[in-house]
């Protein structure tokens, strides 16, 4: 009795395992190899290297003296240094003219448009800018962000930055569309950025913005299958 017991809760979690994996699995794109979109990169305090944000730029308080990093990329893969901005972050270079002010921060803010070739047909990436904000000491780094250029959003995903890009919202790219790219890229080179300028924030609240990237569901799938596994296993030891 106490056997059968055991093994029916898990019975029914295991099918209900099979249904979400096929959710899942179906509701993935066909021969998807890489998303393009707007990656959000961060540089704490005393650090000379950029590191993939792990939480959103909706509940992400930078401090003063920080660094944040937006880079528009084609990537099959999260935070690899290929889809790092440019240039590596320099609090002291991007803030050098613009003066502390008491109850303030400054926070050094890089758009990077990414390559040419990375641009969605028919468009042009802007030039990129490297911006020292002064903002409250609340300010989130989508409030650093948005204080310097117009933010395109779609239920708090970050879909554009400055008008770039325009119509799209992080789209799903197949093989053959990222083989062509990178055989653009091979040719072509990145813009300089431009000289440090000076932005003061509006002190507004931010929006509800999610982290801003595209890979949730794959965190969803790797969760689903461990739990899977301890399922299995209990199931064993209980046979």
């Amino acid at each position: 009795m106490t056997g059968t017991t055991a093994r029916r809760p898990g019975a029914g979690a295991l099918a209900l395992l099979a249904v979400v994996l096929v959710t899942l699995i179906s509701a993935s794109p066909a021969h998807a190899s890489a998303y393009r979109y707007w990656t959000y990169w961060q540089a704490p305090v005393g650090t000379t290297g950029w590191t993939f944000a792990t939480q959103g730029p909706g509940t992400s308080i930078p401090i003063d003296g920080s660094v944040e990093g937006w880079r528009f990329a084609v990537t099959t893969r999260t935070g690899t240094q290929a889809d790092m901005p440019s240039p590596a972050p320099d609090f002291a270079t991007a803030c050098a003219t613009t003066p502390a002010v008491d109850g303030r921060k400054r926070v050094a803010l890089v758009i990077d448009t990414g390559r040419p070739t990375d641009a969605p047909a028919g468009q042009q990436s802007p030039a990129p800018s490297v911006t020292c904000v002064v903002a409250d000491e609340d300010a989130t780094g989508y409030d650093v962000l948005r204080s310097v250029a117009d933010v395109r959003t779609e239920n708090g995903f970050i879909c554009g930055i400055a008008g770039y890009p325009v119509g799209e919202c992080a789209p799903v790219l197949d093989d053959a569309a990222v083989a062509e790219i990178a055989a653009a890229a091979s040719a072509a080179s990145s813009a300089p950025p431009t000289s440090p300028t000076t932005a003061m924030d509006s002190g507004s609240t931010s929006a509800p913005i999610e982290n801003g990237t595209p890979w949730a569901a794959g965190g969803v799938l790797v969760a689903v299958i461990a739990i899977g596994g301890v399922l299995l296993l209990r199931r064993r030891r209980h046979g």
